[in-house]
């Protein structure tokens, strides 16, 4: 995670510049606006994203139940809420310079990208896509609980019913809203509207999105609360040793944290010097 995190500027630009095709005069504003973004999100988010790592560390050690994964979702949902308004302005500033072919290059990185999903996840064979998918989740539950037995992952696979049927919801509500994103990016390209108006239009789209699963659609509902079902489920198969190896593993990410937080204090302090 810390490494990752001391290359996230380069790899935030890198990202950018594969959708858009950053242009010569664009890049050097581009790179700014990333910079202050990630010294904005050491100061600002690393300490609240420590805070929150340290209460799951806390639960994990313990039965987990539903109400503990959606707080963890919106505490993700309220983060990354606090991100992309701390981007809006330089967001609405590099969508007023897009070129046209900038928006048809990100609506064909969108399309290659589901593309490769649909591969992947969206297999016509029944089986074969649970197994797809069920490989995705336990990297991720491996990840945090380490070695899982042939009966465990018997169980969790047996356990994936009801979130496989929200998997056709979950790929329309993606191309949904990278569709409305190329949308917003070409009418501001077109009309040139003034900043605040883009900086709202930018807000408007984050509050249709970023809805809580609650205040959205009945299917996608129904997805959401299969995949809190579905983490509920691995999380309780885990063993003693399991829970104590999770536990470890999100005391070293926010030991991670605190060094990143330090990192920062230290390069702000010389900066003021």
């Amino acid at each position: 995670m810390k490494l990752g995190y001391q290359q996230g500027d380069r790899l935030a630009y890198w990202w950018v510049d594969r959708y858009v095709d950053v242009s010569d005069v664009q890049e050097p504003p581009t790179r700014d606006a990333i910079a202050r973004f990630f010294a904005w999100h050491r100061q600002a988010q690393l300490p609240e994203i420590a805070t929150v790592l340290t209460r799951v560390k806390g639960e994990v050690t313990g039965p987990v139940d539903a109400a503990m994964v959606r707080q963890i979702q919106q505490d993700t949902q309220r983060l990354g809420r606090q991100a992309f308004e701390n981007a809006v302005p330089d967001l609405a500033d590099l969508m007023l310079t897009l070129a046209p072919d900038q928006i048809r290059r990100m609506e064909s990185k969108f399309a290659e990208s589901n593309a490769k999903y649909r591969k992947e996840y969206l297999k016509s064979d029944p089986g074969a896509r649970t197994e797809a998918r069920f490989d995705k989740i336990m990297d991720y539950a491996r990840l945090v609980y380490g070695r899982f037995s042939d009966d465990q992952e018997r169980a969790i696979r047996d356990a994936m019913g009801p979130y496989m049927q929200g998997a056709e919801t979950r790929y329309a509500e993606r191309v949904k809203r990278q569709q409305e994103w190329v949308a917003l990016a070409r009418e501001v390209s077109t009309t040139h509207p003034p900043k605040p108006q883009v900086e709202d239009r930018l807000r408007k789209y984050a509050d249709h999105w970023q809805r809580p699963p609650a205040e959205r659609a009945q299917p996608y509902q129904a997805a959401s609360q299969a995949g809190v079902a579905l983490t509920v489920t691995i999380a309780n198969l885990t063993t003693p040793e399991q829970k104590v190896h999770a536990a470890t593993r999100f005391q070293k990410w926010i030991d991670d944290m605190r060094s990143l937080m330090r990192e920062g204090n230290g390069a702000s302090s010389q900066a003021s010097k």
